[in-house]
């Protein structure tokens, strides 16, 4: 057998194709398979897995529906570089989704305060008024806002959360009290207003993607609701439809 072959058949809880996928998006992520570049042929990649071209050929469709891969006609399969690619079936950080970019990024926090609102509140399902940290944050791809922020999260469960924090990796912080189950999330476009219109440079004429989140942890408790706005220029969507 192939040396990839018996690694792959000894994790058989899940398609063997997901497993080849799940290995090569790795290797784009360690830079293996350079932004842009082209990824080796079918044929290749099927000797080195030492699996059919069919279950290579799945493999990459899966990559291509994530949006780290895109295919050239003619020409092959390339490491994706020019946009954000949201994949609605998984929960990815801005932190790990802009490695795929070979743009800087950066987080800029431009509101952070402590808040009672009751309409929070009762998204959190709580009886009574909490308190809640409200922190609004801009990320950028080199200079450019690529979306817009709005977290609330109960101050009593993430008491040292500071701007500092939220300059970085907010599921990172987080991580280290709760452990992550999953999240609902609605999409839906919208006609910003002026101050998302000036801060994507946007005319009053362009619809944005508005999305909301709330995170659960594998108790089942609420641990974050978040509202995001997108810039229509640097994202795009895409999910899984099976039969």
């Amino acid at each position: 057998l192939f040396p990839y072959t018996t690694l792959f058949r000894s994790k058989m809880k899940k398609p063997i194709y997901l497993t080849i996928a799940n290995d090569i998006e790795k290797k784009i992520f360690n830079n293996d398979y350079p932004k842009n570049e082209r990824l080796p042929s079918e044929r290749n990649l099927s000797e080195e897995y030492g699996v059919t071209r069919m279950t290579i050929r799945n493999s990459i469709e899966y990559l291509v529906s994530k949006g780290l891969l895109e295919k050239r006609l003619g020409s092959g399969n390339y490491v994706k570089r020019t946009s954000l690619n949201l994949n609605l079936n998984e929960q990815l950080s801005f932190s790990e989704k802009s490695q795929f970019s070979d743009k800087s990024s950066r987080t800029e926090v431009i509101e952070f305060e402590k808040i009672y609102n009751s309409k929070i509140s009762k998204i959190f399902n709580l009886d009574k008024d909490k308190e809640f940290f409200k922190i609004k944050r801009l990320r950028y791809l080199d200079e450019e806002v690529v979306n817009i922020e709005i977290t609330y999260l109960l101050c009593e469960m993430f008491p040292d959360i500071s701007i500092e924090i939220m300059e970085k990796s907010k599921y990172d912080y987080v991580e280290n009290f709760i452990t992550i189950k999953e999240s609902f999330n609605k999409i839906i476009p919208i006609i910003p207003d002026m101050d998302t219109q000036k801060i994507f440079h946007i005319d009053s004429n362009t619809p944005i993607f508005y999305k909301t989140s709330l995170g659960l942890t594998t108790k089942n408790i609420i641990f974050e609701y978040s509202e995001l706005y997108f810039n229509p220029k640097i994202y795009e969507f895409s999910f899984i439809s099976k039969r």
